[in-house]
């Protein structure tokens, strides 16, 4: 199949979601040294802000809460992750590279001032949810590590790493927001594997979509033997946001509309056939 990348997450969600916590975000910034901020706010301009929607899309689904500070503390925690991933894979492409721009040193301590923002704005139960998904994140990175001194690592085992650094964050974000607004400690953990579905898929799809390399997950599924790396990475997609909506189901929440959309548009949606232009045909009839 030819893949072609659509448009990204709901634009009208995003944009409600951008303006709920902007005045957070301003707040946050205003209390950082200039050069800190300059980077933070480099770094947020490349953010789709899709990790602060799930907080705030998963309370609303439930009623609804305030949920500003978590929200807020969930998108410093996405920055803060893909700072570190700029770090460690000397990041370049499309978007441009936060390292690139200010070097390593800014790129720390941006980094590491983010991880306080994030913290600060969580009360105790909510620091423990993200603290535990942070330590998957760093866990994932290591187990990367390893796997680069072995010739004998497994599909199974790129599919590990892939889960702790890209699931971990979507999966907390979703279980705050939902037990903020009142869920059962059931229908959260509903949330969070559905958070953690959704980062899955979308992990596949990105790999799809960008170049690739050994680390990528259609090169991994190519070496554990499959014919079309790429097409095994869009069903492996399309199979785990069915399992996501499977969640939400069971969690009681079958139309949670903005919901189910979002996680479509960060994970299926963005992969489609690309159709062969038609020959548009006139019809002419005798009057």
């Amino acid at each position: 199949m030819t893949i072609a990348e659509l448009v990204a997450p709901p634009r009208d969600v995003l944009e409600r979601v951008r303006a709920a916590v902007e005045p957070s975000l301003r707040a946050a910034l205003d209390a950082l040294p200039d050069e800190t901020r300059e980077v933070v706010e480099f770094g947020l301009r490349q953010q789709d802000f899709s990790t602060a929607a799930l907080v705030l899309l998963s309370a609303e689904a439930f009623g609804g809460a305030d949920v500003t500070a978590a929200a807020t503390a969930l998108e410093f925690a996405a920055l803060h992750e893909r700072l570190y991933a700029d770090l460690a894979n000397h990041a370049t492409g499309r978007r441009a590279s936060v390292r690139a721009e200010f070097g390593d040193d800014r790129v720390v301590s941006a980094a590491d001032a983010l991880l306080c923002l994030a913290f600060a704005r969580l009360v105790q139960h909510e620091v423990l949810i993200l603290n535990v998904a942070l330590t998957s994140v760093v866990d994932g990175y290591v187990q990367e590590l390893e796997m680069d001194d072995r010739a004998d690592v497994d599909l199974t085992e790129h599919l590990g790493v892939a889960a702790a650094k890209h699931s971990s964050l979507t999966a907390a974000a979703c279980e705050l927001g939902a037990l903020a607004a009142g869920a059962s400690r059931t229908q959260a953990g509903h949330l969070r594997e559905f958070g953690d579905d959704v980062g899955l898929a979308r992990k596949h799809v990105d790999d799809v979509l960008a170049p690739h390399d050994r680390r990528s997950l259609p090169a991994a599924a190519v070496a554990a033997g499959a014919e079309d790396g790429r097409g095994w990475c869009v069903q492996q997609a399309e199979l785990l946001h069915a399992r996501a909506l499977d969640h939400l189901r069971r969690a009681g929440l079958g139309e949670a509309g903005d919901l189910i959309g979002l996680a479509g548009a960060v994970t299926t949606a963005r992969c489609a056939p690309v159709v062969p232009a038609q020959t548009a045909v006139v019809r002419l009839t005798a009057g």
